[in-house]
């Protein structure tokens, strides 16, 4: 019998590296070697793409040719003096656009070079290790060849003792007071932030009490931003927060608020202001159970994904309250339709590489979305190329224009009377060069290799204790690990494992339950080659779980997670390994049963008759 499968979500706070710090790994997965049918021969550095329509960044102009010289453009017009030797490129019944611009990343693993495959030549990240953005900062400043997106970042988020961001194992240091924020500013500019990032989250949209910082701190971080001349953008998820903020002076809201439907007077106020806002729907749809996994699996086509957008694409938020979610991004989209009514400027912005999107290939997700929300073809790609260029002073990028860095991605089709046509990627230029997008790239190799599974197919059955076949075995894990108050309890009773404690807030995500460990040791890789299912026997207090399998060494995205419920009455789940969005589910580093919140309180379930088979 198959237990009761559903997709639930909890929020879009990139609660995605909660787990990797409940692992204490962060690794890449594996670099597949590239195909032998390489990218298709078309000329780089030097070039003219001819007769194509051109959207500059503003509107689509038809009959244009496009003339780039060592990774720049040197001419755009509908009859170019072009040199009769300069190699060319048939735009006839083609697109042409400025590489995209994704508003609202968070960076690591794959995630530079997925975007730059799927046309996202530049992503501006909205909170990352300042040690890794640093590293990426000279593949930015120049025009040599390369394989990622370029980073421009926020660095280290501005966020109170115990907020949201202080969890995801990336040390944060955070603002006290107002008295605290002239310094910390100062701190983050000479770390090399772009521009600094506020939060203003106190988890009550999701259920949850998470400490925020206050309204005159906050105020007090826009204030010395701007003092440093730097832009000060604010994460909201409410529409309090989102207009306290503008009050405050910020300059942007990043994520639309999905509590309320704002009024034609507030939408105005936030127009008056000047403030810009990235929506990010594509994780406001994920929430309300619309990924778009199917969808943008299609849109792919021949196009290999990484491990990591595999993964990450095919992942939930757990946990939730129903009927909140499932009109998550329905208010998210009627928001976004009235803001855009109201002026306000919008920024395309997928928040990936969080559950249910993929880096770079969701962005034409979010242009879909753009579209659904009301904006016309050439408002979205603006909102993509042109206006996060303008907002954040990336005046060499953007748009196709004399002088402009040669970021470009010709899309076969008329993107002017059908954008769902974006994904149809012919080429992709970064600096002038010419992309591989059949190469899938990973920062790092995997380091761990798997040893072969014993011939048993069973795990345990718990007749003789907490114990198991072989592995590592059984062991409580829960949010205490990374400073949280949630508990875990293991015991067995008539021959069953039961698992109980208390889901408990003090912490952003709070969570609680086992995980068994099937190598020698805690996340040693064990290779089940040949099975295809997970099974086994649960009962409880009728609440949604989830199962997680870990594959070698944890991961560098979201972990692979299905959920589950658990009846007063014991029914059998059979989960298909390939249901764990993982590049080799039969690959196992570890498999956890585990409660989520919300619901917050205390939780019992039990299992039995654990098996891959």
């Amino acid at each position: 019998m198959t237990g009761p499968v559903r997709t639930v979500a909890r929020s879009a706070t990139y609660v995605g590296l909660t787990i990797v710090v409940f692992v204490g790994v962060l690794m890449a997965l594996p670099e597949p070697a590239p195909p032998e049918d390489a990218a298709d021969a078309l000329p780089e550095a030097s070039f003219a793409i001819v007769r194509v329509t051109v959207f500059d960044g503003e509107r689509f102009r038809p009959e244009q040719e496009v003339r780039v010289e060592d990774g720049r453009i040197q001419g755009v017009g509908r009859w170019l003096a072009l040199p009769p030797d300069l190699p060319r490129v048939d735009g006839r019944g083609k697109t042409l656009v400025p590489g995209l611009i994704d508003g609202h990343v968070h960076t690591f693993g794959s995630t530079l070079n997925d975007a730059l495959r799927f046309g996202v030549a530049t992503v501006l990240d909205q909170f990352s290790d300042p040690q890794l953005v640093a590293s990426k900062r000279a593949a930015r400043d120049t025009l040599a060849r390369g394989d990622e997106a370029d980073l421009f970042s926020a660095g280290m988020l501005a966020t109170a003792a115990g907020g949201h961001g202080t969890r995801y194992g990336v040390p944060v240091e955070t603002v006290g007071g107002p008295d605290e924020a002239p310094a910390w500013v100062r701190a983050r500019k000479q770390e090399g932030s772009d521009w600094i990032k506020v939060v203003h989250e106190d988890g009550s949209t999701f259920g949850m009490d998470i400490a925020t910082l206050d309204r005159h701190t906050i105020g007090a971080l826009i204030a010395a931003a701007h003092a440093e001349d730097l832009r000060a953008v604010v994460h909201v998820s409410t529409l309090e927060h989102a207009l306290e903020a503008v009050a405050l002076g910020a300059d942007g809201l990043v994520h639309v608020w999905r509590d309320a439907l704002i009024d034609e007077a507030q939408a105005a106020r936030i127009a008056e202001a000047g403030v810009f806002v990235v929506p990010t729907l594509s994780v406001a749809a994920s929430i309300g159970g619309d990924a778009l996994e199917g969808e943008l699996l299609e849109a792919a086509g021949d196009t290999p994904l990484s491990p990591m957008q595999r993964q990450t694409l095919a992942s939930r938020f757990p946990g939730g309250d129903e009927e909140r979610v499932s009109n998550a991004g329905d208010v998210a989209i009627e928001n976004v339709r009235r803001l855009h009514a109201a002026g306000v400027r919008l920024i395309a912005g997928t928040d990936a590489p969080n559950p249910g999107t993929a880096s770079g290939l969701s962005m034409h997700g979010e242009l879909r979305l753009l579209r659904r929300a009301g904006l016309s073809g050439a408002d979205t790609l603006a909102a993509a190329t042109s206006v996060p260029a303008e907002i954040f002073g990336l005046d060499d990028r953007g748009a196709i224009e004399e002088g402009r860095i040669a970021d470009l991605v010709l899309v076969d089709g008329d993107l002017e009377n059908d954008l769902s046509l974006s994904p149809r990627i012919v080429a992709v230029w970064k600096d002038g060069y010419r992309v591989d997008r059949s190469r899938v790239h990973q920062e790092r190799p995997q380091t761990q290799s798997a040893s072969p599974a014993p011939e048993t197919t069973l795990i345990a059955d718990f007749e003789d204790g907490i114990g198991a076949a072989f592995g590592f075995g059984w062991q409580v894990a829960s949010d205490r690990m990374q400073g949280g108050s949630s508990t875990g309890r293991l015991s067995v009773e008539s021959g069953a494992l039961r698992v109980e404690g208390e889901v408990a807030a003090g912490f952003p995500f709070p969570w609680a339950g086992t995980i068994y460990f099937p190598g020698a040791q805690p996340m040693q890789p064990v290779d089940f080659a040949g099975r295809e299912v997970l099974r086994f026997r649960t009962r409880g207090d009728g609440r949604t779980y989830m199962a997680m399998l870990f594959g070698a060494g944890g991961s560098a995205s979201v972990p692979a997670g299905v959920p589950f419920t658990a009846p007063p009455d014991w029914v059998a789940v059979e989960i298909p390994l390939v249901r764990f969005p993982t590049d080799a589910p039969g690959v196992i580093g570890g498999l956890a049963f585990v409660a989520p919140a919300p619901p917050l309180g205390t939780f019992a379930f039990e299992i039995d008759d654990v098996e891959i088979r």
